[in-house]
């Protein structure tokens, strides 16, 4: 006689995580003179067409490399063939075991767990469950409803992107510090923290295409970007004092540390504002305001890059980094990236950094939040336009920024 018994497995998604932004700074405000300032057409950053890329997607293709198992007798064949559906992104599958169902519950628990272990971009992926199974002694059927936080098409795009963003960055000349540094600053300047996507907010695509989501999200996007640069990467799941939270651990140089691309992304967004806080820790430091099973990820104990961990709106020119130096009233340092040496270039306390030449132009909090240059020798300090400013950017002979008075332009001609 069979039995027949249905429940349903919830999957936790990760709730936001909030957290205080840096001390804003107080700034007076004066009328700009001596310089000319244009107002700034708004420019878009372009993503690639979605829509374009979905029309092309392949419906049965699947997202890894999975077989579907000839039998099943045991957990690990049991485990293989779940595996087999949810790499596939599978709404709906039947598996026929051939086995002892003593413990039939235990059995699939235990199964469905070693599948997600197997790849945790699909795992990350998972949403709810619905299992029904009908069974004897010697057998059963297990009919399962999976639904997931991605779909086949959104997969995809995202692989797309991928390969869109790696082609730029040249990972055959690159360091594994520089790859990671390139895929933590990737993330951040693209993306706003946000509940508010059109896709799943928790997914690798509504990071990727919408440059919006949640902590999900971002550590699945920068798994799925570190491995395509070559680096071995993992999805951690974990908790910080709001609850549940996801970030990765990768390995650089033989050794593991944590990256949360998540809790170095400023709130609110501040469009190339890149911080550094937990950009390669070890676990001590990790564990100050972070917790996870350490049992099931590797250890990380190298400091090697604790130096990082002070850099905050930074400008990279050859070997060196020009950043606001956190525990330093933000003012405007200087880092070698090969040796981790770190020297003041000047006496002021800089954000939105950009450059251009061998020039450095930035929102001087030392003197309104005007827009300054400055040579990076740290010579010929000069005010540019006195109003407080903010989300710099450079493109092609124009430094951008955002005044009180709008949206504005400054020629950089003569000054490179």
């Amino acid at each position: 006689m069979l039995k027949r018994i249905t429940f349903l497995v919830i999957l936790v998604v990760f709730a936001k995580p909030v957290y205080d932004e840096a001390s804003k700074f107080l700034t007076d405000r004066v009328p700009a003179e001596n310089v000319t300032v244009e107002t700034a057409e708004p420019i878009k950053a372009e993503r690639t067409s979605d829509q374009q890329l979905i029309e092309t997607a392949n419906q049965t293709e699947q997202i890894a490399q999975a077989t579907k198992p000839a039998k099943v007798e045991n957990v690990e064949q049991l485990a293989e063939a779940f595996f087999y559906h949810f790499s596939r992104l599978d709404t709906e599958f039947t598996i026929e075991y051939r086995g002892s169902t003593a413990e039939i519950e235990r059995l699939l628990t235990k199964a469905t767990e070693e599948a997600a272990q197997r790849d945790t971009y699909i795992a990350g992926h998972l949403s709810n469950r619905e299992m029904e199974y009908e069974y004897s002694k010697t057998k059963a059927t297990i009919r399962v409803k999976q639904s997931y936080l991605t779909n086949l098409q959104q997969e995809k795009a995202v692989e797309s992107m991928v390969d869109s963003i790696v082609s730029t960055a040249q990972p055959e000349e690159m360091t594994d510090f520089e790859k990671v540094k390139f895929v933590n600053d990737y993330i951040v300047k693209n993306t706003e923290y946000s509940e508010e996507s059109i896709a799943s907010s928790h997914s690798a695509y509504a990071v990727a295409y919408e440059g919006k989501g949640v902590c999900q999200g971002y550590a699945l996007f920068a798994q799925k970007l570190l491995e395509a640069l070559g680096m071995e990467s993992m999805y951690v799941v974990g908790e910080v004092y709001t609850g549940g939270h996801a970030w990765n651990l990768v390995k650089v140089d033989g050794e593991w540390y944590h990256l949360d691309t998540t809790w170095n992304d400023p709130v609110p967004d501040r469009g190339n504002g890149v911080r550094y806080d937990y950009f390669l820790l070890n676990d001590r430091d990790m564990r100050v305001d972070h917790s996870w099973e350490a049992a099931a990820y590797p250890k990380a104990e190298s400091s090697t890059y604790s130096f990082m961990h002070v850099v905050q709106d930074s400008y990279e020119f050859g070997d060196d980094i020009y950043f606001s130096h956190s525990e330093d009233e933000n003012k405007l340092y200087k880092l070698n990236k090969t040796t981790g040496k770190m020297t003041k270039v000047a006496d002021v306390r800089a954000l939105y950094i950009v450059g251009a030449g061998d020039w450095l132009y930035f929102s001087n909090y030392s003197k309104g939040a005007y827009l300054s240059k400055i040579r990076m020798d740290g010579t010929e300090l000069t005010t540019l336009f006195k109003e407080e400013v903010k989300d710099l950017f450079i493109e092609g002979d124009y430094v951008y920024f955002t005044a009180e008075s709008g949206a504005k332009k400054v020629a950089i001609e003569g000054n490179i």
